[in-house]
């Protein structure tokens, strides 16, 4: 008898853990299901811009979803893929498509030695140089160097594929973004390219290329200055002819991609262009780190408001 009263025990305590798991388990799927069933509410301004984009309704939710969340870099092979190819084959080619290889050591000698730079020393991991030569760097998302690790000594460096650059050089996001081009992102998918200057302005983007150049080609701590040689004079209207020569990167494959509102968007002046934003301005601390001075973000990420010039 009491063998018997034991296995009974035994079947019980048994049963008893398993309707506990299955409690937590259904529990679980509950609490998932609450949170994925929280309907998410459109501004008016959010739908009017859905209408115009003939967005259905289905896909709506997750759109916003995208446009709402804090900005960060996303890195250029994002922009390629099936929106941006040609661009991005010609950017991989241009002089902003290689500028993490001039931080390495035995490249441009001349140059280097011209500024008292030491043309032997690697410069991959130097911050004063990485803000200009890579994406986003000291930036939510941008590029991290070798060595970089979290709190839980985690290696947190950027992955470097040579075949398809990204991060590592001075990407799509340097001269077209803000703050980063998630957000903005979200916006160009959605409209399938019918967004106007504004709409974009609204998430990131920004038109004031002339303005956002002087960021490293006329920065004060450059060491490549006029002064020094005339080839380092900058001249936007020049430059800017030799970033996108995409006429012989066009193929059967992203012939779909070309920017058919291009030039009507031309014809737009987006408010970047008529008070353009502030240009950061950093300085390297004691320990070697990047920290940007008050006052010079062109974004403010609590308040969510766009600093004009």
């Amino acid at each position: 008898m009491e063998k018997r009263e034991c296995k009974i025990g035994k079947v019980l305590k048994v049963l008893g853990l398993v309707l506990v798991a299955l409690a937590l388990v259904v529990g679980t799927d509950i609490e998932a299901d609450a949170k994925k069933k929280k309907k998410i509410e459109l501004t008016e301004e959010e739908k009017a811009m859905f209408d115009k984009w003939e967005v259905k309704p289905k896909k709506r939710a997750k759109a916003v979803k995208d446009m709402r969340k804090r900005p960060k870099f996303v890195g250029a092979t994002k922009c390629n893929g099936s929106c941006h190819d040609a661009y991005y084959q010609a950017w991989a080619k241009s002089s902003h498509g290689d500028t993490f290889s001039l931080l390495k050591p035995g490249t441009r000698k001349e140059a280097k030695e011209r500024v008292k730079l030491d043309p032997e020393k690697d410069y991959t991991t130097t911050p004063l140089c990485l803000r200009c030569h890579t994406t986003g760097y000291g930036q939510r998302g941008g590029f991290k160097p070798a060595g970089s690790m979290n709190k839980k000594g985690k290696d947190t460096s950027t992955k470097i594929d040579p075949d398809e650059p990204n991060k590592e050089q001075v990407g799509c996001e340097m001269c077209h973004s803000a703050v980063g081009g998630s957000q903005f992102r979200a916006v160009m998918k959605s409209s399938k390219g019918n967004f106007s200057k504004a709409e974009t302005e609204r998430y990131g983007q920004r038109w004031d290329y002339a303005n956002v150049c002087t960021r490293c080609h006329m920065h004060k701590n450059t060491p490549f200055k006029p002064e020094v040689h005339d080839k380092y004079k900058f001249n936007f209207e020049e430059r800017k002819l030799k970033v996108h020569q995409v006429a012989e990167y066009w193929n059967e494959d992203n012939e779909d991609q070309k920017l058919e509102k291009k030039d009507d968007r031309a014809k737009e002046v987006g408010q970047t262009e008529k008070t353009p934003l502030v240009i950061e301005d950093f300085k390297i601390n004691a320990a070697g780190k990047i920290r940007f001075k008050k006052g010079t973000k062109p974004y403010n990420t609590k308040t969510k408001i766009f600093i004009y010039q």
